[in-house]
């Protein structure tokens, strides 16, 4: 229950820690889940100690608190909300595009991944007008650190099934990154010193048949590669 701003357990009429917009709480003191009221729920979210967000646990409502949040450069509350949002249930897609969005900025790899398992997955279950697939293609032109993209992500990390999946829903073979003009073919090819400004074409890779069957596929599709691998 609630009482102003603070939210007691109904089983043994502690406090709760509610700091983001969820349908229920399970109480870390004796365990018992508090479903929240809807109305009860509208609460302040502090940014950083300086911006007041207002949400709700509504679905529109948590995207447009962490669009916001983005906009401001608050990844981290962004990213809270949003993480907190999945797990209170919410399965929209949307949440995982702003959240790969932030992953991308931040070069969370393995974050990143983990968001477009779950937007493929929901485009699986999609309706007739293809919204999580037309989401996505509008993903694959977002630019991360360094202006790296999600496909540039996929071949460095040699991962033919989201390089495929990338280039079909539309990610430019050919889009250039980061202060080493990288394309996402040139990226498997990094220098090996830290102290070299450019390419130098040497091999840094893990496994060089990913690296070719990944190299021949991104050509098929158009990638121009001005590199000739010497084995």
């Amino acid at each position: 229950m609630a009482n102003g701003n603070v939210f007691y357990c109904k089983g043994c009429g502690a406090p709760l820690d509610v700091d983001i917009n969820r349908e229920f709480i399970f109480c870390q003191y004796c365990g018992c889940k508090n479903q929240i009221e809807s109305q009860a729920m509208a609460t302040t979210i502090n940014v950083n100690g300086q911006i007041q967000v207002n949400a709700r646990t509504d679905v529109e409502s948590i995207i447009n608190s962490a669009e916001y949040a983005v906009s401001i450069n608050k990844l981290n509350e962004a990213n809270d909300m949003l993480i907190s949002a999945i797990m209170s249930g919410v399965n929209d897609y949307r949440i995982y595009c702003i959240k790969a969005r932030i992953d991308l900025i931040q070069d969370n790899n393995k974050s990143l991944f983990d968001s477009l398992t779950r937007l493929r997955n929901l485009e699986q279950k999609q309706g007739p007008d293809m919204e999580v697939t037309k989401a996505v293609c509008e993903l694959m032109k977002f630019r991360g650190k360094n202006g790296v993209t999600a496909l540039h992500n996929a071949t460095f990390h040699e991962l033919m099934d989201w390089t495929q999946y990338c280039v079909e829903h539309g990610a430019d073979v050919n889009c250039v990154a980061g202060m080493n003009v990288v394309t996402p073919i040139s990226i498997m090819f990094v220098p090996i010193s830290p102290k070299l400004s450019r390419l130098d074409g040497t091999p840094f890779i893990r496994n060089k048949q990913k690296v070719k069957e990944i190299r021949k596929y991104l050509m098929s599709k158009g990638a121009r590669d001005k590199f000739r691998l010497g084995y």
